[in-house]
């Protein structure tokens, strides 16, 4: 059986550690030291250090790392703005940030879904939950290096692309280029329908219909052994529309459709994950019912 240290002298085989320069952007001093002493004794020497996104700007442009290591929280601008400020250079042209592509690692004490995908709509490779393990950070850093993705450039996403497999051999669901459009139209639902809720305003039956069934469409292209549970995750989108109406949460609509997505990230092997996902649905449905019988 392979042990976490195995498995960490695995990954670290696959690149020359001291040939990658590392920017650590991180304004708490004990942290920093942590990820610091952390990446020296596994081999990586080229470390540079910034306190504040002002500070990180800096050492982009004077050092051209080629892995940062992003806090979220950050005086001033936030470690998630500044990596969307980084991946938009490859829109813009900005010129403070010469590699767009440059891989990222989120740090953060931040858990909840909703952060996950803000840190992901952002554009990082990789999301580190404090307090992190060795072996959680290094497999981060190293599959960051390592498992390149095709970069993707579009006016509604910069970043790594979210496909893990060849789309001919493993389509993704609202991750195929294909898919774009619907992608982008539905995405752009999804935010009006968050915007009609702040407002309090009755959530029309007809376009949720229409919407929950372009994503039934979508998921029935999908092959393989995600099927049943790309279906299950979807029927309980619908499920909770319908029972619940215009008092939908639209915290728990972008859990649903986040889910739909992962479900697409989780490596075909890792099937207990996909089982994990599926089920944290359900339960977080179950809530809502019996709140709402209560």
């Amino acid at each position: 059986m392979a042990t976490p240290h195995s498995q960490t002298q695995r990954w670290l085989r696959k690149i020359d550690c001291d040939a990658v320069g590392v920017l650590i952007v991180e304004d708490n001093d004990s942290s920093r030291r942590l990820v610091q002493e952390l990446l020296r004794a596994t081999g990586f020497s080229q470390l540079t250090f910034a306190r504040s996104a002002e500070d990180a700007v800096e050492q982009i442009q004077t050092h051209h790392p080629d892995l940062i290591l992003m806090d979220w929280e950050l005086p001033g601008q936030s470690g998630v703005d500044l990596v969307r400020d980084i991946r938009q250079a490859a829109n813009n042209g900005d010129n403070r940030f010469p590699n767009p592509e440059v891989p990222i690692v989120m740090l953060t004490g931040r858990q909840r879904q909703r952060d996950v995908t803000m840190a992901r709509n952002a554009g990082i490779n990789n999301f580190v939950i404090k307090p992190f393990s060795t072996a959680s950070l290094l497999k981060a850093v190293i599959h960051s290096l390592t498992r390149k993705r095709r970069f993707v450039v579009s006016p509604s996403f910069v970043g790594p692309d979210r496909r893990q497999r060849k789309a001919g051999l493993f389509p993704g669901l609202l991750r195929r280029a294909d898919d774009a459009n619907l992608r982008d139209a539905l995405t752009a639902e999804v935010v009006e329908l968050r915007h009609a809720l702040a407002r309090k305003e009755k959530i029309d039956p007809l376009a949720m219909d229409q919407m929950t069934g372009r994503l039934l469409h979508m998921q029935a292209q999908v092959q393989g052994i995600r099927l049943n549970l790309i279906e299950q995750a979807t029927h309980s989108l619908n499920e909770y529309v319908r029972c619940f109406g215009d008092e939908a949460e639209a915290e728990v609509l972008d859990v649903h459709l986040d889910a739909l997505i992962r479900l697409n990230d989780v490596p075909f092997g890792e099937h207990a994950e996909a089982v994990s996902i599926v089920s944290h649905l359900n339960r977080l449905v179950d809530q809502r019912r019996k709140r709402k019988v209560s």
